[in-house]
């Protein structure tokens, strides 16, 4: 019997397999055929879910082996998450539409959007979570108020704190827009306030009235994230460990946040969710224009950011495989402290509390990880008509210029798209593309939520239009193996107001 193990990165074949070290085992005696184990920190998964032997692979399956969907079946699970908010009071954001498909059960993903209560600014995030969702679950709860603590002028300020020590519940920073599939943990409420009303103290008496917006923002991020790792290290007043913040600490999660304040419009991001802005030009085309990248091994800068951090004796291994210490994908995220705290917390608090040892191999000169953000600050004009933000399960299936190429056909309300006549010879080409075309309309459903339309667009979207078989057999694959195919989806469109941005100008 022989066997082997390589790490999978997520654009692989295996491309939704998970940010925490997955490895595929092959082992088989000669002659004899392979079998494959998925094998996670938590879970294990034999290939006898998934082989349903084809050419090319154990990636391939057969549709006709799982549950079928009726079209009103499949958008009923499309919109089951699906929001709308049109914006009641004088604003540069007209409407915003968001949504959210998960994969992972229970989802890993979480969004969060609000309007600061003392500025009027909007604030808008996605939290993609990895080794579960308690990471992602409690910076989408905190973030937004850190930050809007952190922009606040002097007398803001003041009139926060005033209302921190007069409040018998707590004081609120932003007014939030709620999701029907919201929640919040009750446990660590508490502690929220009390970390909250104790940066803003801070902010207070530290207050820098040149202090930039990006600053702020960066000042936010690695507030929290300090916030995570010490109330991790903060035992029960019975002396047990507070496993409900040791877990929001030792998971993980990347963040993209949007920010806007007036015309101002700043991108602050950690890890692999992006932002793309949809720039309608003078000539009448459409622009995507990227404001935020990714935090992985693809990005060259962020190789040479890690392995700048550390000796060169560990260059070769400091990003190993596509991943950080050959462990984890993205090279920025809140939580995730066993690549930050060194070897003595980690024993300390981390081996004891899970009983073994947790320390990654080649793990020499700490922190390997980081929180702190990269921002981009653009300045709104009358051309820039909507902001896509999106957790990877999005931009893994979905190109970027795809992606605001839909949301501006559905804006305009062309929903079916365009024709592509690609490699087209004869008039019967043609024919056969235009009967495709309409026997793929005749079943096709217009969404009016437009985060709807592209992850319809995503699993299902073919140059044809919508394939129903496509998409009905990605949303009914079985749950030991959805992960292989597709991750959670998190998909929040800004829609500016172009009166305000054009008084602005």
């Amino acid at each position: 019997m022989s066997a082997f193990a390589v790490p999978v990165r997520r654009r692989a074949v295996l491309s939704g397999l998970g940010r925490l070290g997955w490895q595929v085992n092959m082992r088989g005696r000669g002659g004899g055929s392979t079998t494959i184990f998925l094998h996670h920190s938590r879970t294990v998964c034999s290939s006898a879910i998934l082989q349903q032997h084809q050419p090319g692979g154990f990636h391939h399956f057969h549709r006709s082996s799982l549950a079928k969907l009726t079209p009103q079946q499949v958008t009923n699970v499309l919109r089951a998450n699906d929001a709308s908010f049109v914006m009641d009071f004088d604003s540069p954001v007209h409407r915003f539409d968001s949504n959210q498909l998960g994969s992972n059960t229970p989802m890993e993903d979480r969004r969060a959007a609000g309007r600061c209560l003392y500025s009027g600014d909007m604030l808008f995030g996605v939290f993609d979570g990895h080794g579960g969702s308690a990471c992602a679950q409690t910076v989408s709860e905190r973030l937004l108020d850190y930050i809007a603590v952190s922009l606040m002028d002097y007398k803001q300020l003041c009139e926060y704190k005033s209302s921190m020590e007069s409040s018998t519940g707590r004081a609120e920073a932003v007014r939030r827009f709620n999701f029907a599939n919201d929640y919040s943990l009750q446990e660590g409420a508490r502690r929220y306030t009390e970390a909250l009303y104790k940066f803003a103290r801070e902010v207070l008496a530290a207050y820098d009235e040149e202090a930039e917006a990006a600053d702020c923002l960066r000042h936010a991020f690695e507030r929290l994230d300090e916030d995570l790792s010490s109330e991790a290290q903060t035992k029960l007043p019975n002396g047990q460990v507070n496993f409900e913040a040791l877990q929001a600490a030792y998971a993980g999660a990347t963040t993209v946040v949007a920010y806007v304040h007036g015309a101002d419009l700043y991108i602050a991001n950690v890890g692999d969710s992006g932002a793309v802005l949809g720039v309608h030009n003078d000539d009448g085309t459409w622009e995507p224009r990227p404001l935020s990248s990714d935090h992985n091994a693809l990005n060259p800068s962020e190789i040479l950011r890690v392995r700048g951090e550390h000796p060169r004796s560990e260059s070769t291994f400091v990003v190993k495989g596509g991943r950080l210490l050959g462990y984890l994908q993205p090279l920025r995220a809140f939580g995730d402290v066993k690549f930050k705290w060194n070897k003595r917390l980690q024993m300390e608090v981390l081996n004891t509390a899970y009983n073994k040892n947790l320390i990654p191999v080649n793990y020499y000169t700490p922190p390997y990880l980081t929180a702190m953000p990269e921002i981009t600050h653009h300045r709104l004009t009358s051309n820039d008509k909507f902001l896509i933000l999106a957790s990877d399960g999005l931009w893994e299936p979905m190109m970027k210029h795809t992606a605001v190429r839909l949301v501006a056909e559905h804006l305009m309300g062309n929903h079916k798209g365009r024709l592509h006549f690609d490699g087209i010879k004869t008039l019967g080409d043609i024919s056969n593309i235009l009967k495709k075309r309409r026997a793929s309309h005749s079943s096709e459903v217009m969404d009016q939520n437009v985060t709807t339309h592209l992850i319809r667009h995503a699993l299902g979207g073919t140059d044809d239009g919508i394939d129903h078989s496509k998409l009905a057999t990605m949303l009914t694959l079985p749950e030991e193996i959805v992960r292989l195919y597709r991750d959670d989806i998190t998909i929040t469109v800004i829609f500016f107001n172009h009166d305000h941005i054009a008084s602005l100008e």
